[in-house]
């Protein structure tokens, strides 16, 4: 068939962008490779699923998805905003966190912009820049995976329209600490906007917590933190996360970029239940918590270098292309993330699924 597609058609900073690097759903492994998956540790999707009263709400929801959802997921707002002691003015959900990543980048980025990252990072981090014409500083972790305070805060003697990066870190796994955060929101121009994404905030060990968006206040910072629903409360499905902004402006330029319908009724409902189970969520990250431990030291037992993590993942050194692993471990029915950014093509994420999935991976290894 003749090709009637222009080949100018496309944006060069589109057609240029890498393709995101997602995990692979198990009815498609099972048609490529004729397998059933026998361990899907790839996403960092819970193993116990979302709490079971979010599973009846949707339920009970599901009759009504005949009518649009309130756009403005007032009930959902209201419940955050009284978490995080500020006004629903200051918070937005969306279809997922990368809905609102993909929503910030729409608001405040212009072609020839500068954004600000850590490497690795999370693809979306440095697309969303990418894809609107802006340059991207990425910043590297230390050698000892220590957030690498002094060369970020370098970078933001640019002046940078944006600082985006996660704690813990995805795929590293790493967090930074308070006085090393206090540090490097300092050193920000207040032109410069801060976007911190928590989304694996849950897993941090209390000892390691403090409250990003008080220091981010208290310092006079423009700044929005993320957080989702697909990961400790199990919702990856269904697609629900959620941002607080230290300025209502910025969340109402947001809601005009992000999709007006994003957050499903059933979604919606999912969440409202799963952040009021906090006795499903202790058990998630338990169970994540205990495994990540003990996948960290069979692996360090078998020879593999891994990075400090504080999330529901291990990332480690293969010590070969990654990719050569993980398509290995797929003949034999096991899931896990090569990572294909530049510098890291050697190591490899994989999540903390349950007890009898990890003794799988750890044998098929």
């Amino acid at each position: 068939m003749t090709e009637t597609f222009p080949s100018d058609l496309v944006r060069k900073e589109i057609a240029e962008l890498p393709d995101y690097n997602a995990g692979l759903a198990q009815d498609r492994f099972k048609a490529i490779y004729g397998i059933e998956c026998r361990a899907k540790l790839d996403s960092n999707e819970s193993p116990l699923g979302p709490s079971p009263r979010a599973v009846s709400a949707m339920q009970s929801a599901s009759a009504g998805v005949w009518r649009y959802p309130d756009a403005a997921n007032t009930a959902l707002r209201e419940k955050i905003a009284a978490q995080f002691e500020t006004t629903p003015e200051h918070v937005i959900f969306g279809n997922g966190s990368e809905d609102l990543i993909g929503a910030l980048f729409r608001t405040i980025i212009r072609p020839k912009d500068h954004v600000v990252t850590i490497c690795p990072s999370f693809g979306l981090h440095e697309f969303g820049a990418l894809a609107f014409g802006a340059t991207v500083t990425k910043v590297p972790f230390n050698t000892d995976w220590s957030f690498p305070v002094e060369g970020l805060c370098d970078a933001l003697a640019s002046k940078p329209r944006l600082l985006i990066f996660s704690s813990p870190s995805n795929p590293a796994g790493p967090v930074i600490t308070e006085d090393e955060f206090r540090t490097v929101v300092a050193a920000a121009d207040p032109a410069t906007l801060i976007c911190f994404d928590e989304a694996y905030v849950e897993f941090i060990a209390p000892e390691h917590r403090f409250d990003a968006m008080a220091i981010m206040a208290e310092l006079g910072k423009p700044a929005l933190t993320l957080r989702t629903f697909s990961k400790a409360y199990g919702l990856a499905g269904v697609r629900v996360g959620y941002g607080v902004a230290s300025d209502a402006p910025l969340i109402k330029a947001l809601m005009k970029t992000r999709n007006p319908f994003g957050v499903n009724a059933l979604a919606a409902c999912a969440a409202s239940e799963a952040i009021d189970d906090q006795a499903h969520l202790a058990q998630v990250v338990q169970q994540a918590t205990h495994e990540r431990d003990r996948v960290a030291a069979a692996l360090a037992a078998k020879g593999y270098d891994c990075a400090p993590t504080q999330a529901n993942f291990v990332f480690f050194n293969t010590g070969a292309p990654a990719k050569v692993l993980t398509e290995a471990l797929r003949a034999k029915g096991v899931l896990i993330k090569g990572w294909q950014e530049a510098r890291y093509e050697t190591w490899a994420r994989v999540t903390m699924g349950s007890a009898q999935e990890n003794d799988i991976f750890l044998d098929a290894l």
